[in-house]
Parts: C-alpha cells; structure tokens; sequence
C-alpha cells in the first residue's frame, strides 16, 4: 500500500526536492554544501527515472551518466589536483546538464503518454519546468567558464551557480531584470531559446495537463 502510494506521488516528491534546493541554492555553495546538493537532485532522479518504461540497458546509461557527474563534482570540492578544477568544472557541468536535460525529456514523454491527468501528473509538468530552468543555468555555465565575457556579469563565483540559476530562470519567466545580459552570440543565442521554451512550454504544455486534469475531475 505504502508502495503503491509511494509511486503514485513520485512527481510530487520530485517538486518538493526541487524547489527545497531552489530555496536552499544560496546556502549550498562550493564545497559540501553542494555536494549535497548535488546528491539530493542526483537520486531523486534516479527514483524517477526507474519508474519509467526504459529499457535495462538505458536505465543503466542514464545511472552511470548520475555516477560520473557526482565524481567530478567530488573531484572538484576535494581539489584533488587544483590545475584541472576548471576542465573537471567544465565536464561536471556538461554531463550534469545531460543528465537533467535528459530527465526533463524522459518525464515529459511519460507525461505525454500518461492515460489520464491527475495531481501528480500535473506536478510533473511542473518539475519538467523547473528541470528546464536548472539545465539552461548549466548550459549558461559552460558558457560562462569558456568565456568569462559572454555575460555582462560573471556567472561563476567560486564555482558557485546562484548567478547562474538566477539568470536561467528570469530569463525563462522572461522577468528581464536587467542586471545580467548576454554579450556573446552564443549567449544570445541560448537566452533567446531559453526565453521561447519559457513562453511555449506554460501556454501549451501545462494548458493541456491542466485542462486534462479539471476535465477528469468534472467526470
């Protein structure tokens, strides 16, 4: 019974880590405070993505892609060899932002096929939002450590993302605060798309689940 309640709030659970992070990012900075962290959205993730229909083998890629982020991740706050801190920095950042942008698919495909909409689903459309929102601050990340110039401000500040996160998801509400813009084309580029999924993916995407779910609950 615990099981099957369990399985039946998976998004709900996955929201709450997610916004307890978003609440907590200023807090988990470099060190251990991130490696939590990343521990924290690495394996609840992990739940969620063994719950999909997948088969063995990619389940199996997509823990090993968990597994590798989480060591370079470790590698850079133990500072193990301090001359690569920025390459591990650079590959943490990518796989991470696989890892996420992947999970951010996967559970939007299993949303997609879902045979009718309930609460939890519509939760998981909104961890898909929010998973959104963290990828593109990866992805702004990686930007930003190959060229310290692409935005108007530094978005790293001892291999802390705040800035990052910050940027990604006024960008994605399309806030527009100001404070930091892109300078480079790629920047641009990434903000502009970002901005388009921001406008697309509420108007449409959350229509549909929140539509599905006030019709099922009218029957």
């Amino acid at each position: 019974m615990l099981l099957h309640e369990s399985n039946t709030q998976k998004y709900r659970q996955l929201l709450i880590v997610l916004i307890v992070l978003f609440l907590l990012s200023p807090f988990l900075k470099a060190g251990i405070g991130s490696v939590i962290s990343d521990v924290l959205l690495l394996s609840s993730i992990i739940l969620i993505v063994r719950s999909l229909t997948l088969s063995r083998r990619l389940l199996f890629i997509y823990i090993a892609i968990a597994s590798l982020a989480f060591s370079l991740q470790l590698n850079i706050n133990l500072g193990w060899d301090p001359s690569l801190n920025q390459a591990f920095d650079l590959m943490f950042q990518t796989v991470l932002s696989l890892y996420i942008g992947g999970a951010a698919y996967l559970i939007g495909r299993e949303i997609l096929k879902a045979p009718k909409i309930t609460a939890d689903i519509v939760q998981g459309g909104i961890s898909v939002y929010l998973l959104i929102g963290f990828a593109w601050a990866l992805f702004y990340g990686i930007v930003a450590t190959l060229d310290p110039n692409a935005f108007s401000q530094s978005l790293l500040i001892q291999d802390a993302h705040i800035k990052a996160f910050h940027f990604s998801f006024t960008t994605l509400t399309t806030l527009g605060y100001g404070d930091i813009v892109p300078v480079s084309e790629f920047a641009l580029v990434l903000t502009n798309l970002e901005a388009i999924i921001g406008q697309i993916y509420p108007a449409v995407f959350m229509a549909v689940l929140v539509g599905g779910y006030l019709g099922h609950r009218s029957h």
